[in-house]
């Protein structure tokens, strides 16, 4: 999912891209306290471990933006800086909450693909879902992605989804470099939360994207791309 975004630092650092949990070619669970960020994190530390590495820079996009935090708070010593796209360190807003509950029985009856398309409509918008189907192998791709997943195992991952708290002010802890981007049209995290997450920094860049939704990183690909490149730069 990370590697379009990623591909223009190829050839100065050295990119590796897991799957958390739950997600890709990782294993699966069945309780919703098996995909918590602590987990995740966890996860992320020992197969640091195994490769070798000491420290890195952490990043990603929606969850894994606010797993890359969570993991400055909590394991600082392997965080060597941050990019955090759309990453919020709160708890789900009231609509998304009623909108997982409005949503949960398709996953319930294993209606993934409906399911699969009502999260891109919440989060990017009917347009951007017309653009996908648009592109039937790329839809396909991605809708058939939820397929390795058990019905147990996405209900459990959705669920820990929706029920987290707000865990924002733990991010003042946070002493590396870090890189906040958001969308200026995306309703979780909205700008502001954005502009909470960065002023909690101590000396956090903040870049929000004029139009961009919850995945700005796709929409307006070359402004973030100039955007993360001026960071990193900033840090060799």
């Amino acid at each position: 999912m990370m590697l379009p975004d990623l591909e223009p630092f190829f050839d100065r650092f050295r990119v590796l891209c897991p799957d958390t949990r739950g997600h890709g070619l990782s294993q699966k669970f069945e309780r919703p306290q098996d995909y918590t960020y602590a987990r995740k994190a966890d996860d992320l530390v020992l197969w640091l471990d195994e490769l070798g590495v000491e420290h890195a820079i952490w990043g990603g996009v929606s969850m894994g933006g606010a797993l890359s935090l969570w993991a400055a708070v909590h394991a600082p010593a392997r965080v060597r800086a941050v990019v955090s796209i759309s990453g919020p360190p709160f708890a789900p807003v009231a609509a998304d909450r009623e909108w997982w509950a409005a949503h949960r029985s398709l996953v319930a009856r294993g209606e993934f693909e409906a399911y699969f398309d009502a999260n891109v409509r919440l989060r990017m918008g009917e347009d951007a879902l017309a653009r996908l189907k648009a592109r039937p192998a790329r839809y396909t791709e991605l809708a058939e992605s939820l397929r390795s997943h058990s019905v147990a195992s996405l209900l459990a991952l959705l669920d820990e989804t929706y029920a987290r708290d707000e865990w924002v002010e733990d991010c003042a802890r946070i002493r590396c470099p870090v890189l906040v981007i958001g969308g200026s049209e995306d309703h979780f995290p909205t700008p502001e939360m954005s502009r909470r997450v960065a002023r909690t920094i101590s000396g956090a860049r903040l870049h929000i994207v004029s139009g961009g939704p919850h995945f700005p990183n796709r929409t307006h690909r070359e402004e973030v791309h100039r955007v993360i490149g001026f960071f990193l730069a900033g840090l060799e």
